[in-house]
């Protein structure tokens, strides 16, 4: 059965809207935030990611609503505001809810970052990836676009956040994800599918990410330390050891020189 199972709907106005929930907010006296909102946020995905940025960044947490996930990283001489969102969950249909409510709330541009399993043997864990498009093996974003129509990141911003790669002297791959939304379903079948298709990773939320953004008219790039691999047809996992973990922190330095 194709998702949607209405295909009829993309043509349809949805019943309601992100910017009719947060309206919804301010009718029962929740506040969005005590501050405007952002013109970028970083999204994250790891708890390390989130407690390395409050302990090395100086940021204040939102009030309100977005409270729960969004703190505003306040940059010296930074001519843009800047907030990464954190603790939203994890997975194409939670990722997804927060990019709506963060468009709604009127941020333009957005870096998404998080760990990915490797199907390359010439990337191991702690690799860095740039991605430049994604294959939908989720749910989520084919109730925004047409399953014939690509979904891919915003090539500008795409840009901007390999300048500052290239700036830091850093090493990175550049290709496209698979995107799945079951983990525990992971199969050699597809792992070899997806690699002859020219899929360097698999995660769990770029595809819809970017159909959201496409849909709405925002601008996001997306980016990738490589945490285990699938690439020898078997699971080894690297989510701890400190390649993996240095390599978010060092995404999210260059993804900061690039939204500024």
């Amino acid at each position: 059965m194709p998702i949607p199972n209405v295909p009829k709907k993309i043509d349809s106005e949805a019943l309601f809207r992100p910017a009719d929930f947060l309206a919804y907010l301010g009718r029962i006296g929740i506040a969005v935030s005590h501050r405007p909102a952002p013109d970028a946020v970083i999204l994250s995905y790891q708890k390390s990611l989130s407690e390395h940025v409050l302990q090395t960044y100086p940021c204040e947490r939102a009030k309100g609503y977005f409270g729960r996930f969004i703190h505003y990283v306040d940059l010296p001489g930074s001519t843009r505001s800047i907030a990464i969102a954190a603790d939203f969950g994890v997975g194409a249909p939670a990722a997804a809810v927060m990019l709506e409510e963060l468009i709604a709330w009127g941020v333009g541009e957005f870096v998404s970052m998080g760990l990915a399993g490797s199907l390359s043997e010439d990337l191991p864990p702690g690799s860095l990836v740039v991605c430049d498009g994604a294959f939908r093996d989720e749910g989520t974003s084919h109730h925004y676009i047409e399953e014939n129509i690509p979904v891919r990141p915003d090539p500008g911003l795409t840009g901007r956040l390999e300048v500052a790669l290239g700036d830091a002297g850093l090493s990175y791959a550049k290709g496209p994800t698979w995107t799945t939304d079951t983990i525990y379903r992971e199969t050699p079948l597809e792992v070899r599918h997806f690699r002859e298709q020219g899929a360097l990773v698999v995660e769990m939320e770029a595809a819809a990410l970017f159909a959201v953004a496409q849909y709405r008219g925002a601008r996001i790039a997306s980016c990738f330390s490589v945490s285990d691999t699938l690439a020898y047809l078997e699971w080894r996992p690297e989510f701890h050891a400190e390649p993996t973990v240095q390599g978010l922190e060092t995404l999210f330095s260059c993804a900061v020189r690039a939204l500024q």
